[in-house]
């Protein structure tokens, strides 16, 4: 299974740099993958839910905003295992533009000698929303200049959206130490027709996620290597890092994003199965000025254990 992650890792260096520009960046995604691709959905075993929400370029007014909220859980139909979730993203670009984005979510799971293979799909729909209100037509010539038109029409003078539905879908390997997965987002391309004038088109995008463990003999550390590459055939991300997880409750990190940002991750595996996180992301381009990005996860899995005499949650900590 080594020779599979290096193999994958070595594939990633030979793509040619083109960012996905279509999905929201996230810095923590190994907590919550499914936010990218469907078949994460039921992987943990356990009933899982995610909180997460980041702030782009912190010191540059109207910057971005996305929160992402998901939960997801496993099931069992006879002898087929499945997975099944809910997910949420509300996404805010300025004082103009913003997104809001709801799917269910559905992964079905086979189980063989070398790992499990799941498939899945989201089903959900996606809105987009521009805010004229705020917009400032005036450009920075003043209202004498050559590109300025008072009655733009391209501009609405107040609240304008459109919504369409929105489908992706994901494949996922996992084995004893790791997992590799692929999914396709926005495969319909959506086109969502605000008004008379405005169209929003949603780019297709795809993401390739590859993560591994391993225990350092003799100590209480596990190093925890992963790597995301995302597209929408126009530009492309590719974001790696590690974490360092002592005593499998303390971990801190680091990330690369080639010729983009450089960041520091660190969080905390709070009795009862809740668990907390955060990054920030630094630029390593002009873009340095806005003073990067922070982006907070919390995440809780536990049981549902139900008998006739007895219905409880367990959690993924107290076992």
């Amino acid at each position: 299974m080594k020779k599979v992650f290096v193999s994958f890792l070595l594939l990633l260096f030979c793509i040619a740099r083109i960012a996905a520009q279509s999905d929201s960046q996230i810095s923590q995604y190994t907590f919550f993958p499914s936010g990218f691709n469907p078949a994460a959905v039921g992987e943990t075993g356990m009933i899982q839910a995610v909180l997460m929400n980041r702030m782009d370029f912190l010191m540059m007014a109207n910057g971005v905003n996305t929160t992402n909220v998901g939960v997801n859980m496993p099931f069992t139909i006879g002898n087929s295992s499945h997975g099944a979730g809910i997910r949420f993203v509300n996404r805010t670009l300025g004082a103009l533009w913003s997104y809001q984005n709801a799917y269910l979510q559905y992964a079905y799971k086979h189980t063989t000698p070398i790992g499990r293979f799941s498939v899945g799909f989201d089903v959900g729909f996606i809105n987009s929303r521009i805010d004229g209100t705020n917009a400032e037509p005036v450009p920075p010539g003043g209202e004498d200049s050559e590109f300025h038109e008072p009655n733009d029409p391209s501009i609405p003078s107040g609240e304008v959206s459109g919504m369409r539905a929105d489908f992706n879908i994901g494949a996922i390997y996992s084995f004893e130490r790791g997992f590799v997965g692929i999914s396709a987002t926005h495969i319909t391309r959506p086109i969502l027709q605000l008004d008379d004038f405005l169209t929003d088109s949603i780019l297709r995008a795809m993401h390739i996620i590859g993560a591994y463990e391993f225990r350092i003999p003799d100590t209480k550390l596990t190093v925890k290597p992963h790597t995301l590459f995302k597209t929408n055939f126009v530009f492309w991300d590719w974001h790696m890092g590690a974490i360092f997880e002592y005593d499998e409750r303390f971990w801190g990190g680091l990330s690369y994003r080639p010729r983009n940002t450089v960041g520091v991750m660190a969080g905390l595996n709070i009795l009862g199965g809740l668990s907390v996180g955060i990054a920030y992301d630094l630029p390593i381009t002009r873009l340095i000025t806005t003073a990067g990005s922070v982006e907070l996860v919390v995440e809780y899995n536990f049981e549902f254990i139900r008998n006739r005499h007895n219905r409880r949650h367990k959690s993924i900590r107290i076992l």
